[in-house]
C-alpha cells in the first residue's frame, strides 16, 4: 500500500500564496473544461444542423422529383421526364455530398434503403418512358411513394436529434450554471476559510490591541504569511510593553516630584516643632523634670511624624513587582492629600468621605500614584478656586472610589481620547498625556474599571471600581 501511505503523508497548505493560486488554478482548469465541452456541445449542434439541412434539401428535392413524375404521367412531356432525371441525379450528389451527417442518423440504413429505392425509381421511370402503360405508371408510383417515405423518415428522424440536441444542451446550460455556483461557493469557501477567516481575526485581534488591550496576537493559523505577520506584530507588542514600563516609570519619577515637594512641605512643620523644643530645653537649663520629659515627648512625636513621612516617600519610589495586600483607604487617601496640598492652590478646599474601616485589595504603591494623578488633575482643573470631593464606598463585591471636582470640566469631543496616551488638553509644556493612561492601565491591572463623566464649565467625576476577589492581570515588575 505505498500509494496510500504517501497520499496520506500529503502536508496540507500552509501559505496564504498556496491558496489563493490553487483557488486560481481550481477555477481556471473548470473555466477551460468548460469551455472545451462547450465548444463540443457548438460543433455537435453544427453537425445536426448541417444534417437537418442536407434532408430539408434532400426531401424537397424528392418532392420536386414526384411533381415532375405526375407531370410526365399525365402530359407526356420531354422536358419533365428530363427534369425528374435530373432531379434523380441531384438526390444522387445530395446523399454523396451529405453521407458523413446521414450515416449519423439513429436508422444509419436508410441513406442506403434510399439510394438503392432512387435506383429502382429511375430504371421504371426510364421503362416507363419506353413503354408507356397503366401497370408500368404503378410500379413507378410504388417506388415513387417508397422513395418519399424514406425521405420522410430521414426528415422525422433528424427532427427528433435536433430536438434531442436541444434538450441536451438546455440541460447543459443548467449544468454550467449550477456547477459555476458550486464551482463559486466552493471557491468563496476555500477563501474565505483559508485566507479571508485569518485575515480577519488579525484584524479583530489588533483593533482588541488598539482598544488598549496590549497582549501578544496567538492565532492558530498556519500560514507562512500570517505566522510571519504575527511574529513581526508580536515584536512590536514587545517593544510597546517594555516602552510602557518605561512610561510607568517616567511617571512614577513625575508623581515622585509631587511628593517631594509635599514631603517638603510636611517635614517643614515636625522639624519646627523639633527645633522649637530643643530652643527651649537649651535655655531652660534649671527645668523640672516633668518640663522637660512633656518637651522630650514632644520631640519624639515629632521626629515620628517625619520618620513616617519619609518612609511613605521610600514605599513609594521603591521598584518592586505588583503585589496585591489589604490597603485601608482612608489613611492612604489622606496620607496622598498630605503630598499634593503644597500642590494647590490655598483656596481649593477638599472633602475626604470614605468610611475609615474600607479596605481594598489592591497594590498599595500603584493605588497611591492613581490617586495623586487624579487629585492633582482635580486640582489643576479648579485652578485658584475649587471643590474637590473624595467619596469610597462598597458596592457588593467591589470598592467604588469616586474623586469629583467642580471645575472647568472636560469637552465631549475630549471625554473617549482622555485615557490614550499621549493625548492631553493642556497647554503644551503642561502635560504628557500620560497621566491618566498610567490611571486607566494600572486600575485594569488590579482587574477593576474606570469611567469618567464630564460637562464642560462645570466639573469632572472620575470613577474607580476594582474588585473585592483577585482578578488582577499578572504584570511583570517595574
Amino acid at each position: 500500500m505505498p500509494g496510500a501511505r504517501e497520499r496520506a503523508t500529503i502536508p496540507p497548505v500552509k501559505s496564504l500564496r498556496q491558496k489563493v493560486i490553487l483557488a486560481f488554478a481550481a477555477v481556471g482548469v473548470f473555466v477551460i473544461g468548460l469551455s472545451l465541452f462547450a465548444g463540443y456541445e457548438v460543433w455537435r449542434i453544427e453537425r445536426v444542423m448541417l444534417a437537418e439541412e442536407a434532408i430539408a434539401r434532400l426531401v424537397e428535392t424528392v418532392a420536386d422529383l414526384r411533381r415532375f413524375e405526375k407531370n410526365y404521367v399525365l402530359y407526356r412531356e420531354q422536358a419533365d421526364l428530363d427534369e425528374n432525371r435530373a432531379l434523380s441525379a441531384r438526390i444522387e450528389v445530395l446523399l454523396s455530398d451529405h453521407a458523413e451527417p446521414l450515416a449519423a442518423l439513429e436508422d444509419a440504413e436508410l441513406a442506403q434503403r434510399l439510394r438503392h429505392g432512387l435506383d429502382g425509381y429511375s430504371r421504371r421511370m426510364t421503362q416507363l418512358a419506353l413503354q408507356p402503360g397503366e401497370p408500368r405508371e404503378a410500379l413507378v408510383r410504388a417506388e415513387g411513394k417508397e422513395v418519399s417515405a424514406i425521405a420522410s423518415r430521414m426528415a422525422d428522424l433528424r427532427r427528433d436529434a435536433l430536438h434531442s440536441a436541444t434538450r441536451a444542451n438546455r440541460h447543459l446550460v443548467l449544468t454550467v450554471i449550477i456547477g459555476s455556483l458550486v464551482m463559486l461557493a466552493a471557491t468563496a469557501t476555500l477563501l474565505w476559510h483559508g485566507v479571508t477567516g485569518p485575515l480577519r481575526t488579525l484584524q479583530q485581534r489588533m483593533d482588541e490591541v488598539a482598544a488598549g488591550r496590549l497582549e501578544r496576537i496567538d492565532l492558530p493559523a498556519g500560514d507562512a504569511e500570517l505566522r510571519s505577520l504575527v511574529a513581526a506584530f508580536n515584536r512590536v507588542m514587545g517593544e510597546l510593553e517594555l516602552r510602557q514600563q518605561q512610561m510607568v516609570v517616567s511617571q512614577k519619577l513625575a508623581s515622585l516630584g509631587v511628593l517631594l515637594a509635599g514631603v517638603a512641605h510636611e517635614l517643614n512643620n515636625p522639624l519646627s516643632n523639633i527645633s522649637s523644643s530643643c530652643q527651649i530645653l537649651l535655655e531652660e537649663d534649671d527645668a523640672e523634670p516633668d518640663f522637660t520629659l512633656e518637651h522630650l515627648l514632644q520631640i519624639d512625636e515629632q521626629t515620628e511624624r517625619a520618620r513616617r513621612i519619609v518612609a511613605s516617600l521610600l514605599d513609594f519610589s521603591r521598584h518592586q513587582g505588583f503585589m496585591k495586600e489589604p490597603v485601608a483607604l482612608s489613611p492612604l487617601l489622606e496620607e496622598t492629600l498630605a503630598f499634593v496640598r503644597g500642590q494647590m492652590e490655598a483656596e481649593v478646599t477638599v472633602t475626604l468621605a470614605v468610611p475609615a474601616e474600607l479596605t481594598v485589595p489592591a497594590d498599595r504603591q500603584r493605588l497611591q500614584q492613581v490617586l495623586i494623578n487624579l487629585l492633582k488633575n482635580a486640582a489643576q482643573a479648579c485652578g485658584l478656586h475649587g471643590h474637590i470631593v473624595v467619596t469610597g464606598r462598597q458596592e457588593a463585591e467591589t470598592v467604588v472610589i469616586a474623586v469629583s471636582d467642580d471645575g472647568c470640566g472636560i469637552a465631549a469631543t475630549d471625554l473617549d481620547h482622555v485615557f490614550d496616551p499621549f493625548y492631553t488638553t493642556k497647554d503644551v509644556g503642561a502635560g504628557s498625556g500620560l497621566g491618566l493612561f498610567i490611571v486607566h492601565d494600572i486600575v485594569k491591572k488590579h482587574g477593576g474599571s474606570i469611567t469618567v463623566t464630564s460637562t464642560a464649565g462645570q466639573g469632572t467625576s472620575f470613577l474607580i471600581r476594582l474588585p473585592l476577589g483577585d482578578k488582577s492581570v499578572a504584570v511583570a515588575s517595574n
